[in-house]
């Protein structure tokens, strides 16, 4: 066997080896660096994500609570008209009821009815409508027919007298003539003669 022989180490060859020792030491601290900025990044990439589902899903909560609120707000729209119809439907129902029974009672006086009050409360009415036109319709037939039928809460008509010739007129005042005075615009000392003047 032989002897190895050491050969002489080129000095150059060290210094490339500590030159690559060194770069290997500022490589792996380069790469330490960039895994931790990597890190880094990753974290700040996961509450991106994070952040972005939380606020898609407040965004969808919130378009969830908006169409809700939409929609509740659509229904008491809905239920509100529904609502005036109703009430304006019932205030026209009552308003034309009771022009129909004011007609009813002019109706009544026209025909000679002793009380009128008493023959609107005595006669249907439920037939008598009122008209797209504001006329009444009806109220003849069921006048006629209450006259007829109760002829006992009616009287001859009392006609106007323009027709009996029996008009009569209180005279208007003639001017200068003195006007009565009620009490209440009387000085003490006028009501205290109108009395003295009574006794």
């Amino acid at each position: 066997m032989t002897e190895p022989t050491n050969t002489p180490i080129d000095p150059n060859t060290v210094r490339e080896l500590e030159k690559a020792r060194a770069d290997l030491v500022t490589l792996r601290g380069e790469l330490k660096s960039a895994r931790a900025e990597r890190d880094t990044i990753r974290g700040e990439r996961d509450e991106a994500i994070k952040s972005r589902d939380g606020l898609k899903a407040q965004f969808d909560r919130q378009k969830s609570d908006g169409e809700k609120a939409l929609a509740d707000a659509n229904a008491a729209v809905e239920q509100a008209k529904a609502d005036a119809e109703a009430a304006t439907k019932g205030a026209t129902e009552k308003a034309n009821a009771a022009v129909i029974r004011a007609e009813a009672k002019a109706a009544a006086v026209r025909l000679g009815a002793v009380n009128p009050e008493d023959v609107v409360k005595l006669i249907d009415l439920g037939t008598v409508k009122m008209g797209e036109d504001g006329q009444i319709e009806g109220l003849d037939a069921v006048m006629e027919a209450a006259k007829e039928s109760r002829a006992y809460l009616f009287t001859e008509p009392a006609k106007p007298g323009t027709e009996t010739g029996t008009t009569k007129t209180t005279p208007s005042p003639k001017a200068g003539e003195p006007q009565d005075k009620s009490a209440m615009e009387m000085t003490d000392a006028e009501y205290a003669a109108l009395k003295a003047s009574m006794s």
